[in-house]
């Protein structure tokens, strides 16, 4: 495996190497830069998707992440007080050939920002993203995506943490390294 554009890539050519493709993919498309920086978000999507998918993805995205952004309140100049990261909590081999898997990852994520007038303070969220992986150029590329909400857990009951402690956390900590 290499990585190309921050994106690891360069799977095996097997249904295990199909299943590692959907995660980081969904990972790298989880990141608060992925979210907030058109440039890196277009460089993402070109290292992971299938030539024939890539202007969809892009503009899907793009619009999708101008919605999210402008939700949380954050403009440019706020970008730096967002926190995006997720998690895979499982994944699901829907279907496999060794031209096309369908492939289901379960995630956890937190998505917010440390901004003391935030209209959605840091939260948590549960999606399935099914992803469609097609092999094309010697590795599994990104073909589609889509999500479902949940299953979302009962809430433990814990008092939430405070946007500071959130804000001092996500400059502390780095976001886990991509499995494989």
């Amino acid at each position: 495996m290499k990585v190309l554009d921050g994106v690891p890539v360069g799977y095996a050519h097997t249904q295990a190497g199909a299943v590692e493709a959907a995660v980081n993919y969904q990972i790298a498309r989880s990141s608060a830069k992925y979210f907030t920086d058109t440039a890196i978000r277009h460089k993402t999507i070109a290292a992971m998707a299938t030539s024939g998918a890539r202007a969809q993805l892009i503009a899907n995205d793009d619009a999708g992440m101008k919605q999210v952004l402008a939700s949380l309140g954050i403009s440019g100049a706020g970008a730096d007080t967002l926190v995006a990261r997720a998690a895979a909590m499982g994944t699901k081999a829907d279907s496999y050939t060794d031209q096309v898997a369908t492939v289901e990852v379960w995630m956890a994520g937190l998505i917010g920002t440390t901004s003391n007038n935030a209209p959605l303070p840091v939260s948590s969220s549960w999606t399935t993203y099914t992803l469609t992986l097609q092999w094309q150029d010697g590795d599994w590329k990104l073909a589609s995506v889509n999500s479902v909400n949940g299953p979302t857990p009962v809430s433990t009951g814990s008092d939430p943490s405070s946007v500071d402690d959130f804000r001092t956390l996500n400059g502390e900590f780095d976001a886990p390294p991509y499995v494989g």
